[in-house]
């Protein structure tokens, strides 16, 4: 899958989806989809990006353990910083979560497609896509989603803005590399079971806060 094959699916997604934003009114949901968007473009950034740093043998060797993990969760968390913009978002809602999660969610469709468009397409491969979406793809959302959360339960900590970006970006990273290092060990199943409890996890979380601060979207 090439430059020209990551740039065909993300104009057969992304354009519809655009088509979409402008038909709908309100304006959360448009900015979930908009930012849906954005992780498939941000799935053809961190593709070149990777290709640029992982040019030699020992780079590609640790592409998949440090370099990778710190480019894609840069590529996709980048417009969630948008959100802290004080004057247009005074205060954070879980609105933000979506918002980071949908931009995973479209990083993790882009990869989907490139790993399955290497494959013989038979139905073993299905099932290996289906286990990926359910494991891998998970794990892109909900680390961004986990970015999202920090930044809203730390939004107060404004005069702390850079080193709190960098935590939470880092925290990210660290997640994303402990998934993939554990996915090549026999420890696999344990990699597996990291991003479904994140996502039980976030969900709980959403519902809790959703019931203390009323009001929020």
């Amino acid at each position: 899958m090439n430059d020209f094959q990551f740039l065909s699916s993300f104009i057969a997604i992304a354009v519809p989806m655009l088509f979409l934003v402008l038909m709908l009114e309100n304006k959360s949901s448009r900015q979930v989809i908009l930012f849906f968007s954005w992780g498939l473009f941000a799935g053809i950034l961190a593709f070149n990006l990777n290709n640029l740093f992982g040019v030699t043998r020992d780079q590609a060797e640790r592409m998949t353990i440090s370099i990778a993990p710190m480019i894609e969760e840069v590529c996709k968390g980048l417009p969630v910083l948008l959100f802290l913009n004080k004057k247009k978002y005074p205060h954070l809602t879980k609105h933000i979560v979506f918002c980071a999660l949908a931009s995973g969610i479209g990083f993790s469709v882009q990869e989907s497609l490139f790993y399955y468009s290497m494959s013989s397409h038979n139905v073993i491969d299905v099932l290996l896509l289906t286990v990926r979406v359910l494991t891998t793809s998970l794990m892109h959302g909900m680390v961004t989603a986990a970015f999202g959360i920090g930044i809203m339960v730390l939004q107060k900590q404004r005069s702390m803005l850079v080193p709190v970006i960098f935590g939470l970006f880092a925290l990210c990273v660290g997640i994303h590399s402990l998934f993939n290092l554990l996915m090549h060990t026999w420890m696999a199943w344990l990699s597996m079971l990291i991003p479904i409890v994140m996502f039980f996890a976030g969900w709980m979380f959403l519902r809790n806060y959703n019931s203390v601060h009323k009001g929020d979207v």
